[in-house]
Parts: C-alpha cells; sequence; structure tokens
C-alpha cells in the first residue's frame, strides 16, 4: 500500500539517490508542524530516527530513538527537504537528547481538505 503520492517521481531513484546514500543508518532529526486551516502553527512536534529503508511504497523510513523508540516513522519521498544539521546537542519533544544528527526533515502537516 502506498502511503505518500509523489509530486515529481523521476526525482528519486531509490538506490541511487545521493541524499539517500548519504542518509541510509544515519540519525535524522524531524520537525512535524500542525498548520491549521488559516495557515497558523497549532503545534509542532520534534523526534529523531534512523533512516532504515526508503521506497516508493512507504517513503524514507526511521525507527524512531526516545520516547517513541522501537516504533517506525514514514515521511514522503521529498529530498530536498532533509538538510545538513550541525553537530550539537537536541532535545526531543519528549525529552530526550539526541547528539549530532546527520540531517534536519521538517514537514507541514495541513488538515484534512472537505
Amino acid at each position: 500500500m502506498k502511503l505518500w503520492n509523489e509530486l515529481q517521481p523521476d526525482l528519486f531513484a531509490e538506490r541511487d539517490h545521493p541524499m539517500l546514500r548519504a542518509a541510509r543508518n544515519t540519525l535524522i532529526l524531524v520537525r512535524l508542524n500542525r498548520i491549521g486551516p488559516d495557515d497558523d502553527l497549532l503545534s509542532y512536534e520534534i523526534m529523531a530516527g534512523v533512516l532504515i529503508r526508503a521506497n516508493r511504497d512507504e517513503g524514507f523510513v526511521l525507527s524512531l530513538v526516545g520516547g517513541k523508540s522501537g516504533q517506525e516513522l514514514a515521511l514522503p519521498l521529498v529530498p530536498a527537504a532533509f538538510n545538513l544539521q550541525p553537530p550539537g546537542q537536541y532535545r526531543l519533544s519528549c525529552g530526550t537528547v539526541v547528539e549530532d544528527p546527520g540531517f534536519l526533515a521538517a514537514f507541514d502537516i495541513y488538515p484534512p481538505m472537505s
């Protein structure tokens, strides 16, 4: 079952994409912004996980760490959403501190259209 619709499917070659090669088995910091109907920021959550796989059906799949350890998070196939992250300590929403994530990915979540 496909979780995400690709806007530009030709931009992602599953095994050969440079971002995927660089990020596989790397700790990734993720910020999920919940956006309201008037485009205002309602809330956000900061998580982290290790990129364990990526494919067209699931997207980028992270094995989460911290308070959500053992869970997986599937993110859309948008390599441009992943940016190099400076070394340092980062606090997750659950309170866990992670060190030196390789990348930061941020996504906006909008309410379903009615």
